[in-house]
């Protein structure tokens, strides 16, 4: 996953017979056609790559957001238990972010999403630390920065969320947060959506396709 110094309002994008593929390394299994022909008229005022660019961030909040709270934790609480509750939070929010899509909230987790401002952030506590001569916080501190930059989690994590996402939600979960943005979006410019069940079908035709095998 790339994820630039500061997030685009925009990505650039690549439209494939198996879904899009954003610059940031994020698969949707719709295509740009479906998506044309679900909201083409509110594609004219706001690109489908704004909306791509909001769903990228709101896919990374769980990293984004864990690791702004590391940094808090390590500033002002005892550092060993946040090896506990961190990686809970973010295994909590990653399982119920994709249904909490909140604009206002967009916003913000935009702003905290800039790699720029993380590092700035990261480089004054971690001295601050270091001044204080409180090592164990300051390595958990790396550690955790490291980890969470990289996505780790994500992939130990993914054994455990992946069923509980299945459960959860009727369409992959990028594919669930894009409609989520296209669909507020609309709202705020008052246009109606239509053909929604069509892209539905598809991307649920194709992950039933990619189950059997890639056997029709």
């Amino acid at each position: 996953m790339r994820w630039p110094l500061w997030p685009k309002k925009k990505v650039e994008y690549h439209d494939t017979p198996q879904g899009i593929l954003t610059e940031s390394g994020i698969w949707y299994r719709t295509t740009v056609d479906l998506l044309n022909d679900y909201a083409g008229e509110l594609f004219e005022r706001e690109p489908l790559g704004v909306h791509l660019a909001r769903s990228d961030i709101w896919i990374r909040s769980p990293h984004t957001l864990s690791l702004w709270l590391l940094a808090v934790g390590i500033l002002f609480y005892t550092p060993w238990p946040l090896v506990i509750v961190i990686p809970i939070f973010f295994l909590s929010w990653q399982m119920i972010c994709p249904a909490l899509l909140n604009y206002t909230m967009l916003s913000l987790v935009r702003i905290l999403d800039a790699v720029l401002l993380q590092a700035i952030l990261y480089s004054a506590i971690l001295s601050v630390l270091a001044i204080k001569g409180q090592f164990q916080a300051l390595w958990i501190g790396m550690v955790g920065f490291i980890i969470f930059r990289w996505g780790v989690l994500t992939y130990v994590t993914r054994p455990l969320v992946g069923p509980c996402w299945q459960k959860m939600y009727k369409l992959p979960v990028p594919d669930h947060i894009l409609r989520g943005c296209i669909i507020r979006s609309a709202l705020r410019n008052g246009i109606t959506l239509t053909n929604f069940k069509k892209i539905e079908q598809s991307i649920l035709r194709y992950m039933l396709k990619r189950k059997n095998g890639g056997n029709d």
